[in-house]
This record gives C-alpha cells, sequence and structure tokens, in this order.
C-alpha cells in the first residue's frame, strides 16, 4: 500500500506530467486509489489503512491518497497523474472530498435541462466526472460560500462533449443518520468491505427486478422484454437450480413498500434493479391504490381533492370550480385541515422514505437505483446512501444526483458482473453527467469465465484490436456487446460491419449494442440502424429507435411514422415518442408561423425565447432557417448565446452536417466572445469527438 499528500505531490505533477494521458502499460498491476480528507483520516486512519491494503486480497494494489488542499483541481491532477503513468483503474472517495458542481453541460446528462439562472446549487450537477473523465476540459467559477465542499466549473468549448471515463469513481460518503456520527458510520462500512475482500467472492445467483408507478408508462412490454434479456445476459437463470430472476411491479400489493424492503433484506439476492421515480430523500414506488368497490373510488377522490384544496390559494373557488365542473357533492371536500396529517401518512406508505431506512438493513450485494435525485450526495441527507451504511451485506449503490431519463439502457453489459468485472469497470461505460457510485466499486462477483480476466483487460488492453475481435465470437452475449462498442470507441470496426451485426445478430442484447455503437456515433449509417430497430422484436430496441427517429426527422423515414402512428399494437412506452414526430413530418400551420414569427420585430421577445428553447428537446429542421437568421440579426447578445447553445442539441439531425458548416460560417466572423464561444462548443458537440 502506498501512502500519497496532494499537497506534495500536486507541485512536482503540474511541471512533470506528460501531455499523453491514453493507454496504460500492460504488465503491472492495476492500481486503486483510496482517497479522503485530513480530517477523516485523522479519525478513522486505521480502518482507511485497512481498506486500502484490502485491494490486494482482490488482485490490485490500494494507493492511499490524503486530500489536505480540499480542491478538485489538486485531486484531478493527482488522479490523473496515477492513470497516466501508473494503470490506475478507479478511486474510491471517502468522507468529504470535493464536490464539483457542473454547469454548462446539461448535453452530458439525460434529462436535465433547467435555466442557470436559478440557484446555482440547484441549476448545478454534482458531477464526479470532474475526476474521472481526463477529457472533460474545464473552467473554475467558485466555491460555494454556504457549502464551502460544492466547487462551480464551467464546461469549456474546447473540451470533449461527450463522456467517456478513463477510471471509475465511487463516493463512501455517510448520510445523516439519526445517533451515528458519520466518521463511526464510515468505519463500519469499511469494515464490511474488507471482510467481504478477505472472503472468496461469491457467485452470483439470484437477481430481483422492481418497476414502480408509472415507469416506462407502465409498459408491461417493457418489463416482459427486460426479464427476457437478463436471462440471456445471465444464462445461468432458469437452468441451474436456486438462482432465480424474480420481479415485483408496483400493484402486487396496495402498498408496496413493505414487499419490497423485506424482500431486500433478506440475504438471498445478489443484484436488485429498481426502476421508479424518485427525489433526494424519497424512492416513489406505488400510487393510489385501485380497488373493484365503489366505497373505495369515491374515497379515494376525496383524498384527491383534499390535497387540491391545500394547495389551493382560493379554497372557495377550487370548490366552485370542481362542483360546477364535474357536479361534485360540497361534503367531499371535507376534512382538509383534520385529516391532513391521515392522509400524509397514506402517501407516505406508497413509498420509501429516508425514516423508512432507519435501522433498515439491505442484503442485495448490489443494488442500482434508476430514477431521479436520490443520489444527491450533495446534499447532508440522501436515500441512496442509506443502502450501503448499514449492517447488512449490500456493497455498492447506483444512483443518480438530479433527474435521469427513463428511455435508457440500465442493463447495458450487466452480465459482465458474472464474469468477474468488478462494479466500477463495468459501471464506467454507462455514467452519465448524473450518474454516480456509493460505495466500494471495486467490489465484485465470482467469474465464471475464468478463461478471461475482463476486470483486467477491459483497464490494460482496451486498444487491442485483435483482441476484441476475437470476443465478438463469443458465447456470451454481453462480452460480445463490449467487444463491439469497444471496437467502436477505437475505431476498429467500421459502421458497416457494426450494421451487419444488427442485421444478422440472432441476440437482441448484441443488436441493441450495434444500434446504440451506430448512435454514438451518429454518422451516416444511423438512418438505415433506426429502420432496423424499428422493425425489431426486442422493445427497448425498439423503443430506443423510435426515439431516435424523433430526434433525427430524416424525412426518407417518414413511412416509419406513418406505419406506426395509427398501429394499435404499438406499445405505450414506443407512442409517448411516436406522437410528437408529427411536428417533424406534419407540422401545422400555427407551428410553422411559430418559427416564422422569430424574425418578426413585432413579436414579443419573451414568445421567441420559448420558441428557441422548446427545440432542445425537439430538433425540428422547420426551425433551423428561422433560428440562423435570428442568430444573425438579433440584438441581444445574450439571446444569441441561447440560439447558438440550442443548435448543439441536434446531434442525431439529417440536417447535422449543414449545422455544423453553418455554425462554422458564422464563428469565423463572429466578434461577440460569448456567441463565439457558444457556436465552437455547439460544433465540436455535433461533431462528437473525444
Amino acid at each position: 500500500m502506498k501512502k500519497t499528500l496532494i499537497l506534495a505531490l500536486t507541485a512536482l505533477m503540474l511541471t512533470s506530467l506528460p501531455a499523453a494521458t491514453k493507454g496504460l502499460t500492460k504488465s503491472r498491476t492495476t492500481k486503486v486509489a483510496v482517497v479522503t480528507d485530513q480530517k477523516t483520516y485523522e479519525a478513522i486512519g486505521d480502518d482507511l489503512d485497512a481498506f486500502t491494503a484490502s485491494m490486494s486480497f482482490i488482485g490490485k494494489e490500494g494507493i492511499l491518497i490524503i486530500d489536505k488542499w480540499q480542491h478538485p483541481d489538486s485531486l484531478r491532477t493527482v488522479l490523473k497523474h496515477y492513470y497516466t503513468l501508473h494503470n490506475l483503474e478507479g478511486a474510491v472517495l471517502v468522507g468529504e472530498i470535493p464536490i464539483p458542481m457542473i454547469r454548462d453541460a446539461q448535453h452530458l446528462t439525460t434529462a436535465f435541462k433547467m435555466d442557470q439562472k436559478a440557484d446555482w446549487k440547484d441549476s448545478s450537477v454534482p458531477s464526479d466526472r470532474f475526476y474521472d473523465d481526463f477529457d472533460l476540459r474545464f473552467e473554475y467559477l467558485k466555491q460555494d460560500e454556504d457549502k464551502p465542499l460544492l466547487h462551480y466549473y464551467s464546461l469549456t468549448a474546447e473540451s470533449a462533449q461527450t463522456i467517456r471515463c478513463e477510471i471509475w469513481t465511487s463516493r463512501i460518503k455517510s448520510p445523516k443518520i439519526p445517533g451515528i456520527d458519520k466518521y463511526s458510520a464510515i468505519s463500519a462500512y469499511l469494515k464490511k468491505a474488507i471482510a467481504q475482500k478477505r472472503g472468496q467472492a461469491k457467485k452470483i445467483s439470484n437477481i430481483l427486478v422492481f418497476t414502480g408507478h408509472g415507469y416506462n408508462s407502465d409498459s408491461y412490454n417493457a418489463r416482459i422484454d427486460e426479464m427476457w434479456t437478463l436471462r440471456e445476459q445471465f444464462p445461468f437463470l432458469g437452468s441451474e437450480r436456486g438462482a432465480d430472476l424474480d420481479f415485483i411491479n408496483h400493484n402486487f400489493e396496495p402498498f408496496v413498500r413493505e414487499k419490497l424492503m423485506n424482500t431486500l433484506a433478506k440475504p438471498r439476492y445478489d443484484l436488485a434493479i429498481l426502476h421508479h421515480h424518485g427525489s433526494e430523500e424519497t424512492q416513489y414506488l406505488g400510487a393510489t391504490p385501485k380497488s373493484s368497490t365503489l366505497d373505495a373510488w369515491i374515497e379515494n377522490i376525496k383524498l384527491t381533492l383534499r390535497q387540491r384544496i391545500r394547495r389551493s390559494k382560493d379554497t372557495t373557488a377550487t370548490i366552485n370550480e370542481y362542483m360546477e365542473k364535474y357536479g361534485i357533492p360540497r361534503e367531499w371536500f371535507a376534512g382538509a385541515q383534520e385529516l391532513e396529517a391521515k392522509d400524509s401518512t397514506f402517501y407516505a406508505n406508497m413509498d420509501i422514505n429516508i425514516p423508512d431506512m432507519y435501522g433498515y438493513t439491505s442484503n442485495a450485494s448490489v443494488v442500482i437505483i434508476d430514477a431521479c435525485f436520490n443520489g444527491a450526495f450533495n446534499n447532508e441527507d440522501y436515500i441512496a446512501g442509506y443502502w450501503i451504511f448499514n449492517p447488512g451485506e449490500t456493497m455498492v449503490v447506483k444512483a443518480n444526483t438530479v433527474n435521469t431519463l427513463q428511455d435508457t439502457w440500465t442493463n447495458e453489459h450487466i452480465g459482465l458482473l458474472n464474469a468477474g468485472v468488478c462494479f466500477g469497470n463495468w459501471a464506467k461505460g454507462q455514467l452519465t453527467l448524473e450518474s454516480h457510485l456509493f460505495g466500494d466499486a471495486s467490489f465484485r462477483f465470482a467469474n465464471a469465465y475464468p478463461e478471461l480476466d475482463l476486470d483486467k483487460t477491459i483497464v490494460i488492453r482496451r486498444n487491442d484490436s485483435k483482441y476484441w475481435k476475437k470476443l465478438l465470437n463469443h458465447s456470451n452475449c454481453d462480452i460480445r456487446a463490449l467487444a463491439i462498442k469497444t471496437l467502436s470507441e477505437t475505431d476498429a470496426i467500421t459502421s458497416q460491419e457494426i450494421l451487419d451485426i444488427q442485421r444478422n445478430s440472432e441476440s437482441p442484447v448484441v443488436r441493441l449494442e450495434a444500434f446504440m455503437s451506430l448512435k454514438r456515433r451518429a454518422d451516416s449509417y444511423l438512418s438505415q440502424a433506426i429502420r432496423l430497430g424499428v422493425e425489431d422484436s426486442y422493445e427497448l430496441l425498439q423503443r430506443l429507435s423510435v426515439q431516435t427517429l424523433d430526434e433525427c426527422g430524416d424525412p426518407d423515414l417518414k413511412d416509419i411514422y406513418d406505419t406506426l402512428k395509427d398501429d394499435p399494437a404499438v406499445n405505450s412506452r414506443v407512442m409517448f415518442y411516436i406522437k410528437p414526430m408529427r411536428r417533424h413530418y406534419y407540422p401545422t400551420e400555427k407551428e410553422l408561423e411559430e418559427y416564422a414569427l422569430l424574425n418578426s420585430p413585432d413579436h414579443p421577445l419573451k414568445e421567441k425565447k420559448f420558441t428557441v428553447k422548446r427545440e432542445r428537446n425537439g430538433c425540428n429542421a422547420h426551425a433551423l432557417e428561422e433560428m440562423f437568421k435570428l442568430l444573425q440579426n438579433e440584438t441581444d447578445q445574450e439571446f444569441r448565446v441561447a440560439i447558438a447553445e440550442v443548435l448543439g442539441w441536434y446531434v442525431y439531425s439529417y440536417q447535422k452536417d449543414e449545422i455544423i458548416k453553418r455554425c462554422s460560417e458564422l464563428l469565423a466572423n463572429e466578434k461577440d466572445e460569448r456567441v463565439a464561444n457558444e457556436l465552437l462548443k455547439s460544433i465540436n458537440r455535433l461533431k462528437r469527438e473525444n
């Protein structure tokens, strides 16, 4: 075990760090940095030393780094040094490690689109991509006055504009557990992690999937196909006695919280995948229970009306409105104040709230929380932390710091966990700006493919194209998928070859990986990949293909919209993306007029801003000509910056090359520095170079 003080190393490395940072040496053991602050080390130094040394139990070398400066730039420099010269594969950030709050990078999230004029604590994204993706470049803005652990950064125009992590990072940061100080909580967790490493890695056997109310539009097709593909990713499911894939839907019980928490308290499950909505303090699981009796439905209506009255500024007007509109008796509104506590308890019982985690023991080794805000570790209290800070066997959690898109491939390559790949090395290929790991991400299960050392190979043989091309024929679908992605990202396979894989593979997982690789490239093959994907039998591939078609708007693919828009067999979540597609192919006169009004001197500026901002999601080609005219003629420079930023969202548009060309022409003559900077950033976003 090595111990390093950031204070001593930083000055040396700032002058000696080589420019080249890609690629690692093949011979040496990979290393994991355990990073902690001075106060945490003073409080529980023996535990941190032991935890760092325990990396040797799993064939890795631990490096202890004590952060005395408490500034993100210093730590990033040290981690980059160890990645460049010493085979660093990941870092566990323990205690009060500075939190980068990223601005001007909402395109690196899956869904976060808040006005940055709002409070910086809310409109910035807490993200450790600052520490693990060294191609991203940032400008330091300021330290937060109220919360000095928070440091604000802006993603620069010259930076890479996509995420591709060189290392993984995870956080061991205690939430605010009643009666337990943070150092005691961290100490208990580290002892648990050390004990786990001393033992033999256990075989992954039992998996649980949960889906909450409203998730993926409550699509049963989505749920069925997820279970189908998990059986392909973990081929022992259904064939080995004692190995099960279990499922809980939010409507299995009137209040499903107790069932889910009791299930995950059992020492049965190795992996739990939880799909639901969320906030910093709540995992939203269920909804008002359905009933077969009229009386129960009436009580549910009364409950809803009481909630509406409590939110109303004018209760009399609200009651009269509902009575007139729906013919509701006045007595149904009674009890808004008297029954408030009872109603609050009723709603709280639907979900997992932080107080429900007090004293709870979680035993699923790995928990993936596919929800908004549950991992907001920039707050003193956050619910994801409770899943590891308890006496149970849960070692690592994946969760999000801000809101996240539902339509993502949560389970991409997840079968690699059965190939002995540690959680961090699995997750680093799926990380977005908001997604984070909590606990010891060096945790791994037993390797079902001992002839492969993928956990190490992912780190030290990334650029070995011959090796990865051999794995294109491996029996395991996720190993083949990993090979496709690696070859694609290292430009060692052509788009035509990837398209052929999507067309010919019998594996839905491999076909989806081929599609996603082509989407990431976003080149001339994307339209062909979309057409293949829309016709696929795998619901998620069909859904993501339709989603991409909505982002693309290619007129040559209009027949797909014409076919699907009235097809009664199309499932609810796919239809979610088909409906807004009409604006691409059959815009109304009113919609086209909205774009034309962008250059009308009489049209209110507020309305113009709304129309432009809407295209961050819409990416409608009909808006482009008017937006370019507006960008040239508008005198409000702040609005011009906003227009330039919106153009960068057209990443998958069939007009992308034309947008790049016109933005480049404008950039060459742009005199306003802020507009020029945003044009450059949008050009780099559209080019998707990393």
